[in-house]
């Protein structure tokens, strides 16, 4: 008997490790795994939306000028990794204290002229590369949006979001501001400028053909609401006459910009 029952513990222990274990998705039977998992679930689908935004800039690297300006960009989403958007914005452009301290490109013009008054010295605007500021930009993107992410926040809320890289080319508007010399000089910040104010030099005037290159990041606040970071550039060919001849570079203005962004289909 004792034999027999050890046979038949033997055979049933042989079965269990001879068969593979099942598995069921919704072990219960209560459909609480019905749904795609929490990172494939894609909550804001991005194919066939058109997204309106409003986008600050503010320079960075800056040498000889600083902007700041508002973008206003639509774009629409032919897939759902790529999109093609217009943009069209307005900079404002500072000198920076490179060139207006007292010790500065314009201070030291200033001081020359204060030590040898004549016709040569008497031009103190600045002669350097990339010292024209921007004005309007207007510019037609591609967008490509490889990743969609979420981060979980305190294990209660989805925070859905994209990393997107963007490229294309525009036209950009560019103005000179111009610096004056008092008659009389008496220090190195006598001197007055002029075409620096809100506005001038209009949207477009000396042209520029720029190429955009750029990355971000977008959050979906709502359904119908996102906002945005990112960094762009604009770029295009250049020549300066240096002290060892005219050369060509690469003229770059770069930015961060910071939006938000409305769903508007």
């Amino acid at each position: 008997m004792q034999y027999a029952l050890a046979l038949v513990v033997v055979s049933l222990s042989a079965s269990v490790v001879q068969a593979a274990p099942e598995y069921k998705s919704d072990p219960f039977n209560d459909a609480d795994f019905a749904e795609s998992p929490l990172i494939l679930d894609v909550v804001n689908p991005t194919r066939g939306r058109g997204e309106l935004s409003l986008v600050y800039s503010q320079s960075v690297i800056d040498k000889y000028t600083a902007h700041k300006g508002l973008h206003l960009q639509f774009e629409y989403a032919v897939l759902d990794t790529l999109g093609v958007a217009l943009s069209f914005g307005y900079m404002h452009g500072q000198l920076t204290s490179i060139v207006t301290d007292e010790g500065g490109i314009i201070g030291n013009k200033v001081t020359k002229y204060m030590n040898d008054k004549t016709a040569a010295t008497q031009n103190v605007n600045p002669n350097v590369p990339d010292y024209m500021q921007i004005t309007g930009v207007a510019d037609f993107l591609a967008i490509w949006r490889p990743l969609y992410g979420k981060v979980n926040v305190v294990s209660e809320l989805d925070v859905n979001m994209q990393l997107y890289l963007m490229g294309g080319v525009g036209m950009n508007g560019r103005r000179a501001v111009t610096a004056t010399v008092a008659d009389n000089p008496q220090s190195p910040s006598d001197y007055t400028l002029a075409g620096g104010g809100l506005g001038e030099g209009g949207l477009f005037g000396d042209p520029k053909v720029h190429a955009t290159l750029g990355a971000g990041i977008e959050v979906f606040v709502l359904d119908w609401l996102t906002v945005h970071g990112e960094a762009r550039g604009y770029l295009w060919p250049e020549t300066f006459k240096f002290v060892y001849g005219e050369q060509s570079y690469l003229a770059q203005y770069w930015f961060v910009q910071a939006g938000v962004g409305f769903i508007v289909f």
